[in-house]
């Protein structure tokens, strides 16, 4: 059985299901398995986003390479995003068909609200 909350109801406890379905969703906002062809890490944000989702925000998604994202959404569109990086490392933000390579220093954001990357 499922639950309303789509967690698994089936005895016993279902963990792996519920971290997968966790999983399944912050794909849908979030996705950092991919590398640029010099190597820096790709961050692909809102790549899957429901239509039924059409506002709400996410704190505190890490990312592979040692990023933590902040983001919002209004009317299914990226209205806010704050890309933090532990290591100062380069990275590829991507959002639609905008794209742009940064290198923060360590510890430091980056900051996007509406309007074009770069």
């Amino acid at each position: 059985g499922v639950y309303l909350s789509l967690f698994a109801a089936h005895p016993p406890f279902q963990i792996d299901a519920n971290f997968g379905y966790v999983a399944g969703i912050i794909e849908m906002l979030l996705q950092s398995h991919l590398r640029a062809p010099d190597g820096r890490p790709v961050l692909h944000l809102l790549p899957a986003l429901p239509a039924a989702w059409p506002e709400g925000s996410v704190n505190g998604l890490r990312a592979r390479g040692g990023f933590t994202v902040d983001l919002a959404w209004a009317a299914g569109k990226l209205v806010r995003a704050r890309i933090t990086s532990r290591s100062g490392a380069p990275f590829r933000v991507i959002h639609g068909p905008e794209s742009a390579d940064l290198t923060p220093p360590a510890g430091s954001s980056w900051e996007w609200s509406s309007g074009t990357f770069g």
